[in-house]
Order: structure tokens, then C-alpha cells, then sequence
């Protein structure tokens, strides 16, 4: 909807000149107000009674009956103004019409109807009350067909779709949420509004990650990290995240993507970097390092665990080593064993040499005297002693050999020498 001007009466040329048509052009009857004031006056003087079917142009003006008007104010607005009515009955007259606009604020106004009926009518629907009677039923009104037609659409607005922004509605731009101005073209959050950590957009300030805040001038508190620090830190056994990543710093004695898992046996420190320096590779404390640590709970179940299962490798571990080991011919204790016995055979086996060379001995001193006599040792002397060795046995017997031609031989026929 433009701005509806009117400057002064044109005249016949002035409307068909097609050197400068006119896109809208309205008619009416009396000037009712021009730049402020009223204008009844002027134009009493400048119209004629052939304008209307009331009576006189001055009857026409003070008569009460209904009215429409068109109008804009100050500011380029579009008013329209409808009084139901009926002539001489009830209404306004344009003296009436003009002061109440005036008063609301209008600056220029022209009456359209010719009087006696006006008719205003929305989107199709009768929206007034007619003076006139229905031929069909006298009891409802109806419009009268009249020549003075006045069709307004909606103000446009510009753009016609505000900017992707708003709605329009009735010629203005409502904007959305974030958008101002009269296209909705320009953001309510404007730069430097957000500071160096933000960017403005329609829903305001989006702070950049680790950054909170109306003007994004806040860092995240403790536990959350991200864009507008809109995300929770999942670090565990009190672990720090990072505001700006969430990445987890771990406290010594823990490590992983989260704090998660406790350093392994045998390591301490921060992410477990560091070995436990203890006796016999003994485990340490796993944040500070201290080989005087006794553990609790599941850490101490681990590691009785661990003992038992190491117990249990090292002995299949010895058990394969020895199978797959030569194994040797005796072991000791059989070395022992067999010595022993060697030993107390070899003394069994002396005893019966020197039991066996005694009794040869006798054996053949009784060979030698066989041929002479048979006297047996034992009972002429009594126990011989067979203890003497073999050599004193030897000589002996030479002498008695030497000896043998000059001893008496016995004999049971009878006794003599030989």
C-alpha cells in the first residue's frame, strides 16, 4: 500500500493524460481533510450538486446518514472508515466525520459515498449494517448496487516474504526470533556483542567451545566442555576434561580414554608411565610409588591370584623342562645303593675267599698223609688255627714234605718205620 496523496482537484486532462497514468485513483464527494485541517469548506465551493442524489451539496454534507471514508495519517497509513447508518435516521454528517478523524490522527481524507447507503464487505462477506430493505424480505438489509466501489487488498510489505525472516502481516514484517527491522534483514545480536569466543546468530550468542554465557565471556564449568559447554566430561576417578575437547586428564594411578583402568601391576604415575623400583620386582604404590603399600579388595585378590597361577606355570614349566631333559642312567640315591651293596658283597665275597683258601689248606695237608695214615689234625691238636695266611700254610707244607721220610707211619696192620 503506497502512500495516498492528494493535493488538489485534477481536472479531466490531468486523469487521461497517459503521459503520467495514474496506477490507483479513488473519486468521492467533499474533501473532508487536507494536510491536517478540514477541508469541507473548499470543497462546497469547488463541487457541484451533480456529485450526489441526496439533495443539495449543502444538504448532502450536514445530513445524518451512513459514510465511508479513505484516508491516510502521518505516517503514509492507510485508514478506512465505515459508519452504518440510514439518512435523516441515524449516522454522521461529514462536519462529524471529518473532526473525528482529524482527531485520530488523520491528515488527508476524501468521503466516498454518494449518500443515502454504504456498503463495506471483507473477503467476500457483508461486514456492515445496509440502510436498505431486501425486495426478497423487507425484514434483512442489502447492499446497494452503487457506482462508487473502493476494493483495498492487504498492505504489501517489502520484501514481500521479509527477508526469509518474518511474516507479513497487514503490511508490516513480524520477525522471528533473532531478526529485527523493518524487511527483518538484521540480526538483534550484532558483533561485538558475543566478544572474541562467540558468533551471532538469530538465536543469539553461540559461544565456541569450552566458552558460556549471554556475551559467551564465561568458561565452562568444572565437569563440561564443548560449544556453549553443552556437553557433559565422562572422566572417571577424578579426572579433569578439557573445556574446549572434553579429552580427560587422569590423576597418577590411572589411565585410558576415561580415567577408567588403574595402572597395572607394576607401574605408577601419571598415565602409568613410570616402573615400581622395589625388592624382588615387588609391586608399588600406583600413584605415588612407594614399595611400603598393602593392598586392599580386588588388587590384593589379583595378585594372590597371580601367585597362585605363576606357582602353578613355574611347576608345569619344571615338569616339561624335565620330561623333555635326558634323564641319567643311576641317580644318586641308586649310586648310593648300589655301592653299599657292592661293598658288602665284595666283603662277603673276601670273607668267603679267605673261609674257602683255610679250608684248602687243611685239605691238602689231610692229601699228602693219606697214603700213610688217617689221623685228622683236629683231635691231635685241637682247633688249628686257620687264621694264617696262605703263605705260612705254603711253607708248611714244604717242611712237612721235607720232613716225611723221618716220621713213624701208622698203620693198621702193625707200626714201624718205613
Amino acid at each position: 500500500a503506497g502512500l495516498f496523496a492528494v493535493s488538489r482537484y485534477l481536472s479531466q486532462e490531468e486523469v487521461l493524460d497517459k503521459s503520467n497514468p495514474f496506477v490507483q485513483l479513488v473519486s468521492g464527494v467533499i474533501w473532508l481533510l487536507r494536510n491536517g485541517e478540514i477541508y469541507i469548506r473548499q470543497s462546497l465551493e469547488a463541487e457541484c450538486n451533480k456529485t450526489q442524489e441526496t439533495g443539495s451539496l449543502q444538504k448532502f454534507v450536514e445530513v445524518v446518514s451512513a459514510r465511508t471514508a479513505v484516508g491516510h495519517d502521518a505516517a503514509g497509513k492507510l485508514i478506512l472508515l465505515h459508519i452504518d447508518g440510514q439518512t435523516e435516521i441515524r449516522g454522521m454528517n461529514l462536519w462529524q466525520l471529518a473532526n473525528y478523524m482529524k482527531d485520530n490522527g488523520v491528515i488527508n481524507a476524501i468521503n466516498l459515498d454518494g449518500g443515502g447507503s454504504s456498503t463495506y464487505v471483507v473477503n467476500g462477506s457483508l461486514a456492515s449494517y445496509p440502510s436498505d430493505h431486501c425486495k426478497s424480505d423487507s425484514k434483512w438489509r442489502c447492499s446497494r448496487e452503487v457506482s462508487t466501489v473502493l476494493c483495498v487488498h492487504k498492505r504489501r510489505c517489502q520484501p514481500a516474504n521479509c527477508s526469509g525472516n518474518g511474516e507479513c502481516v497487514d503490511g508490516h514484517c513480524l520477525c522471528k526470533k533473532g531478526w529485527q527491522g523493518s524487511a527483518c534483514d538484521s540480526l538483534v545480536c550484532q558483533p561485538p556483542a558475543c566478544g572474541p569466543h562467540g558468533v551471532c546468530t538469530q538465536d543469539g550468542c553461540v559461544c565456541d567451545a569450552g566458552w558460556r554465557g549471554k556475551n559467551c565471556s564465561q568458561e565452562c564449568l568444572t565437569g563440561f566442555y564443548g560449544d556453549s559447554c553443552n556437553k557433559t566430561c565422562s572422566c572417571a576417578n577424578g579426572g579433569s576434561c578439557d573445556p574446549v575437547s572434553g579429552r580427560c586428564t587422569c590423576l597418577p594411578g590411572f589411565y585410558g580414554e576415561t580415567c577408567k583402568q588403574a595402572c597395572p601391576l607394576g607401574f605408577f604415575g601419571l598415565s602409568c608411565a613410570e616402573k615400581c623400583d622395589c625388592d624382588d620386582l615387588c609391586s608399588c604404590d600406583p600413584q605415588t610409588g612407594s614399595c611400603n603399600v598393602t593392598f586392599q579388595g580386588e588388587t590384593n585378590n589379583t595378585l594372590r591370584n597371580a601367585g597362585l597361577c605363576l606357582a602353578k606355570q613355574m611347576l608345569t614349566s619344571w615338569k616339561r623342562e624335565d620330561a623333555n631333559n635326558e634323564k641319567p642312567y643311576l641317580r644318586e640315591r641308586s649310586w648310593l645303593i648300589i655301592t653299599t651293596t657292592l661293598t658288602v658283597v665284595l666283603m662277603a665275597s673276601l670273607t668267603a675267599h679267605l673261609v674257602q683258601a683255610c679250608r684248602g689248606s687243611v685239605a691238602s695237608h689231610s692229601a699228602g698223609r693219606r697214603d700213610y695214615s688217617y689221623v685228622p689234625l683236629s683231635k691231635m691238636n685241637g682247633a688249628f688255627l686257620c687264621a694264617k695266611d696262605a703263605e705260612d700254610n705254603r711253607k708248611g707244607n714244604a717242611e712237612l714234605e721235607d720232613s716225611d721220610s723221618q716220621d713213624e707211619i701208622w698203620s693198621p696192620t702193625g707200626s714201624g718205620r718205613a
